[in-house]
């Protein structure tokens, strides 16, 4: 899904929350908010992804009940929120610092949304307990969070949002302050813990690889403006333009004109050589694109090879899980392309020439 997205006005059965023609300035002149349309589906774990003041963190915000829309809607459960405080929205919310208490056991301050809703006694230390197991802390409700680790603190953070039942959990960087490895075991227990409990949660990153890993689906944001909300396959194999194409992933971007010459589309470029690849979203006849292909599927010929661009090696780095090869192309206007090849893969030496393959189903002709 491209950006400039119809209305949701109809909602789905299956739509959990709707953002319905949303908007968001702070000084009355600048959106960092622009009419977003969304819907998020009942048991999703939706990713809003961007670079910082993208709008990805101020929308998050707005569904928590922290800040109020300038304009549209949002609603929850068909119901419209944007009046509600955050405490009548029944959203469990896991920040990147914990906010946990210090002064409280573990079990107290997972007990802390209970009793704030009046859930008290045998009741409540039976939550508690449930939610402790369901983050693998049973056993831990005497400690105080100091007593704990990194990824044991984000464990109780995320036991505290759950322990009420929720409708919908909101993550905002809950990872951002561990380590690469920790970060990356996180990662897969909460998108587990999310799918065993069937929750609905809307998750905050400015990590590309965390986003393609836990999503269902991934919102990419860019100046206050959802660029594309697709499958992390389809956005990274179909972005929607050179913005969700270089944000996500590594792209080789080679300015163009596109063209639809019978049933192909074409990238023409300056130098004369057209290149047959694929158009995920329209673009008329004769007008500026890119020509975008990401270094993993590009390969490395021996010079002269029948349909490869004539390329001259520039240097090479091996990388363990593969070898970087960088190489100037005469017909991009010299222009230097990566390749990321297999690690065994035998490469020319700098100063050598060679052949790039362009596969037309991994050659993007999309939007500048």
């Amino acid at each position: 899904m491209a950006l400039n997205a119809p209305l949701l006005r109809a909602k789905g059965a299956d739509d959990l929350v709707v953002f319905d023609g949303v908007q968001k300035s702070y000084d009355g002149h600048t959106l960092v908010v622009r009419d977003l349309n969304l819907a998020v589906k009942r048991g999703e774990f939706l990713t809003l992804l961007g670079p910082s003041g993208s709008g990805k963190t101020t929308t998050l915000m707005m569904l928590g009940g922290f800040e109020r829309p300038t304009a549209g809607h949002i609603l929850l459960d068909g119901k419209p929120v944007e009046a509600l405080p955050p405490e009548k929205r029944d959203i469990g919310f896991v920040f990147q610092n914990y906010a946990l208490f210090p002064h409280m056991s573990v079990a107290e301050n997972v007990a802390f949304p209970l009793r704030y809703r009046g859930v008290r006694g045998a009741e409540a230390r039976q939550r508690v307990a449930k939610a402790l197991d369901m983050v693998r802390l049973g056993g831990f409700g005497g400690r105080r969070p100091t007593q704990l680790s990194g990824g044991q603190q984000q464990r109780v953070a995320l036991a505290r949002a759950l322990v009420f039942q929720p409708k919908l959990v909101l993550m905002d960087e809950p990872l951002g302050a561990l380590d690469k490895q920790l970060r990356e075991r996180m990662q897969i227990e909460i998108k587990h813990l999310q799918q065993t409990l069937g929750i609905t949660i809307v998750f905050v990153t400015h990590d590309q690889s965390e986003a393609l890993t836990m999503s269902d689906r991934v919102a990419v944001f860019h100046d206050g403006i959802l660029q594309q909300l697709a499958s992390p396959r389809e956005l990274y194999d179909e972005p929607a333009n050179a913005f969700v194409a270089g944000f996500v992933g590594e792209n080789n971007f080679v300015p163009c004109t596109a063209m639809r010459i019978g049933p192909h589309a074409h990238a023409l470029l300056e130098s004369g050589l057209s290149l047959v690849g694929t158009m995920p979203v329209a673009l008329p006849n004769a007008a500026q694109a890119m020509l975008a292909i990401r270094p993993e599927r590009i390969g490395l010929v021996a010079s002269g090879a029948e349909g490869a661009v004539a390329c001259n090696i520039a240097e090479a780095f091996f990388l363990g899980d593969h070898t970087r090869v960088d190489a100037t192309v005469p017909a991009f206007g010299g222009m230097n392309v990566t390749i990321k090849l297999p690690p065994s893969t035998p490469v020319p030496p700098p100063g050598a020439s060679a052949g790039l393959v362009l596969p037309e189903q991994h050659c993007r002709i999309i939007a500048p």
